[in-house]
């Protein structure tokens, strides 16, 4: 599955039907930190940060970080095992890695286990890192929109899921090019909204489709455009980087494609659609689209409906991007 999927994917028969399902569980427990930071705001059934309220339109409960750690897994499948596609030199040792978001700090440890040489630095505006991680792993929480003010610079700065998140790009990719060590390495991987379809089995009135044009529409409404991965090359080289490469790969809605590797993606990306549809939606669409709690909630189960149907052959397109800073 490592290399992008490039044209038309070939769909099962129409009376196809999958009655796998699958389960997922986690266990971690938090680092002790500030209370005011730990006291999460709390709205609609869910919590989300308390340092820099109101940034980041998506969850952090329980719910929501054992969801992270199963995308994890799903982009595992996609990379075929690798923590990152860039094509850093083998033999070249990290010594400062930062992760951008690092959320649950899962791609963190592993990178942290995979380069013991290196000294990895996990960000986010939340603090649900586990306790117990590899002595080179060190978690902050701070606000990568503000300036940053790190003492050394990185060799490798990694950013994941992290759409949604920043108003200023342009900043953000300025920033990054100042903290890289000259010849590193920034990657970015991301979901790009809205949902889509190359064969015409996504209905213009769908409410799959339906969704995808308001939660886009909602983030543009919020400054946080969650189409933003299709600007990332052009930034990126705005920004000074160079050797700029996007690959764009397919997370099909469930097991409709035929080809196994991508119905075995589909049926992970099913779960984490599904399971995180509330996250992705309740904020977004009560904040800036003034819908209520129940009409959120109410809609979400008719998009699952959508998201079950093997006879609609949609993906979530993934932009991967990943370039060099100049010798």
């Amino acid at each position: 599955m490592a290399e992008p999927q490039v044209g038309l994917i070939e769909p099962e028969a129409d009376d196809y039907t999958d009655e796998l399902t699958i389960s997922f569980t986690n266990e971690s427990s938090t680092v002790s930190i500030a209370s005011s930071i730990m006291k999460y705001r709390e709205e609609n059934g869910r919590t989300y940060h308390a340092y820099k309220d109101g940034k980041y339109a998506f969850p952090n409960d329980e719910v929501e970080s054992d969801r992270l750690d199963l995308q994890h897994h799903l982009f595992s499948l996609t990379f075929d095992g690798k923590l990152f596609t860039a094509p850093v030199d083998q033999e070249k040792q990290f010594h400062r890695v930062l992760d951008v978001g690092t959320g649950t700090g899962i791609w963190a440890i592993d990178i942290a286990d995979e380069h013991p040489e290196s000294m990895v630095f996990g960000v986010d505006l939340s603090p649900i890192q586990p306790q117990f991680v590899p002595p080179n792993l060190v978690f902050q929480i701070d606000d990568l929109e503000e300036q940053w003010t790190f003492s050394h610079k990185f060799d490798f700065i990694y950013s994941r899921m992290m759409v949604g998140s920043f108003q200023d790009w342009d900043r953000f990719f300025a920033q990054s090019f100042e903290n890289l060590e000259a010849g590193g390495f920034i990657e970015l991987a991301d979901i790009c909204m809205p949902i889509e379809c190359d064969d015409g089995t996504l209905p213009s009135g769908s409410a799959l489709k339906k969704w995808g044009d308001c939660i886009l529409e909602a983030s543009i409404k919020g400054g946080r455009p969650i189409n933003s991965p299709k600007s990332y090359k052009s930034l990126l080289q705005t920004a000074g980087f160079t050797d700029v490469v996007e690959k764009i790969y397919k997370w099909p809605t469930n097991t409709w494609p035929k080809d196994k590797d991508l119905k075995t993606i589909g049926l992970w990306q099913h779960e984490n659609a599904t399971s995180g549809l509330h996250a992705f939606s309740m904020a977004l669409f009560t904040r800036f689209l003034g819908w209520s709690r129940e009409e959120v909630e109410n809609f979400c189960a008719d998009v699952q409906k959508d998201l079950r149907d093997t006879k609609i052959h949609a993906y979530s397109p993934i932009y991967v991007v990943y370039a060099r800073k100049p010798k």
